[in-house]
């Protein structure tokens, strides 16, 4: 932060610049509209729109209701019983946006974004063989940047430069993308849809048939990437076979043909307007990329991130699809070029634009009794409340370690710990301690000598939920439908059992052992899993389901007996194919898929009830879905 002192004020200046070009284009917000509701700006919009369509509000959100979304929308996780306790004992009328500042300033805001951009921008780690299309720890930089509040422009911007080292974590790592016949026109693909909502990759080998995009229109991009002209690689064209049918498509290029660097969006913004970035890479072209992309003449940059913002706190953008605006109308102009100005004003400040949106009476509503659907027509995206959303793979695992106390446990994710490789070949990606820093595991041939058991229970159940092991392409929205593959492994999975289980390494076991009465209990477990207290008749069925056994639950003179597991280092990479090697793993293996034993501080018969208990909470549906 220091040595980059003189380089933030370059940037601090040029967003002054920014305020001055959207300070002359106001944006006029609609008159308060009688009878609904309004916390700020925002909903004057909304609700404009919703009394023109003759269209009600939803209900607001019931506090804890509230809290529970908004801790999960900050930090990725359910709050915490003591953060419950905290939020109610403040006062009613500020708890909210109270609620609002402190979890914006949790460091815990990096982990919950740093997922969604490795989806949007391919970030692809894996742990063998670096060089096969592998961006290795560049996602330590996207979490950086997030942790020290980078201003969103100048992260943009130096993600396009592509400057540092490859194998360390810096954006050099995005440039990754070995056996690709042109992996710049890769790039510029995944960098048009994440920030300009210009989907060009159907204009990898042709002319796009949907879309007003041509051929030279990507690989124009790719050189300004690449530094230099480009020749079309064969791999990259359509075959024209003498006598055979031709394509449906348009071919404007042929193989071979050279592609000087060039800027195809002129409509979004012209060359010469783009204006010179405090960010001096030492490829001129990209800087001049870079320029253009972030430049606060083109307004769709803004305009995109508000979007994705908005559709990820919201269920659906204004834009659908969010990476494709070719064919779209945003369903409220007027309120995404305000947010946009905000966005600029604040300086590419995402936490200020969150904090727009938080505070909204719109976002605070209860949700719409439906899914996020991308594919509802504009008309009908009135937002009289959010729509209802489903936690997000990342969300669902480390929320399930909040709710039972249990730490984060997992190998490191190497599969050479000899260390006698070089980081060409393999990556040490460390020990997780939250969902996103996991990756993809690397076996594909099933060697037994090269199984992380917790890993893979790990990566199984956030696969279920949408999770990619492998992102060769940009994605912005996830395919997490609803499946029996999702209530199986949570009900009956190896991790699910493992959170569940009463041991000593869990918070739950130390509650059940304290002296209270077990209506205190019960109310506890459900702050603890959902976030709310129990209702009467949830506190008559688990306290009648505990009593019979609640007054001689404890063993007298028994101890704690948990160990941490622990992954036998002897075997590596030079040595996994050995018998004894496959042993050693496999023996591991059993014992970590069984995971820590139960306590023996609590009787079999109390605990195996409130295991149950404990079970029927995490499968619910209440849990899974965002109130």
């Amino acid at each position: 932060m220091e040595a980059s002192r003189e380089l933030a004020a370059k940037w601090r200046a040029r967003h002054e610049e920014a305020r001055a070009f959207y300070r002359d284009r106001p944006v006029a917000v609609p008159a308060a509209t009688t009878g609904m509701a309004a916390a700020n700006n925002v909903d004057h919009f909304l609700n404009a729109r919703l009394h023109t369509e003759g269209a009600k509000q939803q209900p607001r959100a019931a506090d804890l209701e509230f809290l529970r979304r908004l801790s999960l929308d900050t930090v990725g996780l359910i709050p915490t019983s003591g953060e419950v306790r905290a939020f109610l004992a403040a006062p009613a009328a500020t708890r909210r946006q109270q609620a609002i500042e402190r979890l914006l300033a949790q460091p815990e805001w990096a982990d919950n974004w740093v997922a969604y951009w490795q989806d949007v921008l391919a970030e692809n780690p894996g742990i063998l063989k670096p060089d096969l299309n592998n961006t290795g720890p560049f996602r330590y930089w996207i979490h950086q940047s997030l942790t020290d509040g980078v201003p969103f422009d100048r992260f943009v911007a130096e993600l396009i430069q592509m400057e540092g080292s490859p194998h360390q974590g810096a954006p050099a790592a995005f440039a990754q993308a070995t056996l690709n016949d042109a992996p710049m026109a890769a790039k510029a693909d995944v960098l048009g849809q994440a920030f300009l909502g210009v989907k060009l990759n159907c204009a990898r080998c042709h002319d796009a048939p949907f879309h007003p995009y041509k051929q030279k229109d990507l690989f124009s991009m790719a050189a300004m990437l690449q530094g230099k002209d480009m020749k079309l690689p064969v791999t990259s064209t359509v075959p024209l076979v003498e006598g055979a049918r031709r394509p449906a498509v348009q071919i404007s290029l042929k193989a071979g043909e050279p592609i000087a660097p060039g800027w195809a969006f002129e409509s979004l913004v012209q060359h010469e307007q783009s204006g010179a970035l405090p960010v001096e890479g030492k490829v001129e072209s990209r800087r001049s990329l870079a320029s253009l992309f972030v430049s606060p003449r083109n307004e769709r940059f803004a305009q995109v991130v508000v979007n994705r913002v908005w559709k990820r706190y919201m269920g659906v953008g204004f834009v659908e699809p969010a990476d494709d605006w070719a064919r779209s109308k945003p369903s409220h102009p007027e309120l995404l070029q305000y947010l946009a100005r905000e966005f600029v004003l604040s300086g590419y400040d995402l936490k200020h634009l969150a904090r727009l949106l938080f505070s909204s009476h719109a976002y605070q509503r209860r949700p719409i009794e439906l899914l996020a659907d991308t594919q509802m027509p504009s008309k009908n995206r009135l937002f009289a409340g959010p729509l209802r959303r489903k936690m997000s793979a990342e969300q669902l695992v480390d929320s399930l370690h909040r709710a039972v106390g249990k730490r984060f446990e997992c190998e490191e994710l190497n599969l050479n710990p000899a260390g006698d490789r070089a980081p060409a070949q393999f990556l040490n990606m460390g020990k997780p301690a939250r969902a996103w820093q996991l990756t993809a595991l690397s076996n594909e041939r099933d060697r037994p000598a090269l199984a992380l058991p917790i890993a893979q229970a790990l990566v199984d159940m956030m696969t279920a939920y949408g999770w990619r092991q492998s992102r060769q392409s940009a994605a912005t929205t996830r395919d997490d439908a609803s499946s029996p593959m999702q209530a199986l492994i949570l009900a009956n999975g190896v991790l699910g059992t493992r959170i569940v289980r009463l041991s000593d390494d869990g918070a739950f076991t130390e509650l059940a052992l304290k002296d209270q009465p077990v209506e205190r209990l019960v109310n506890e477990s459900f702050l603890r899993v959902l976030s709310r207290p129990a209702t009467a008749e949830e506190t008559r069925a688990m306290t009648a389901l505990l009593n019979p056994v609640y007054a001689s639950r404890k063993v007298a003179g028994a101890g704690s007996s948990y160990a941490a597991l622990k992954s036998d280092n002897r075997v590596s990479w030079s040595n996994h194919l050995s018998a004894e090697a496959t042993l050693i793993r496999m023996e591991e293996e059993r014992r970590m898929r069984m995971g820590a034993e139960p306590t023996k501080r609590l009787t079999k018969e109390f605990r195996e009830r409130f295991e149950d208990s404990l079970w029927a909470m995490l499968n619910s549906p209440e849990f899974v879905l965002m109130p």
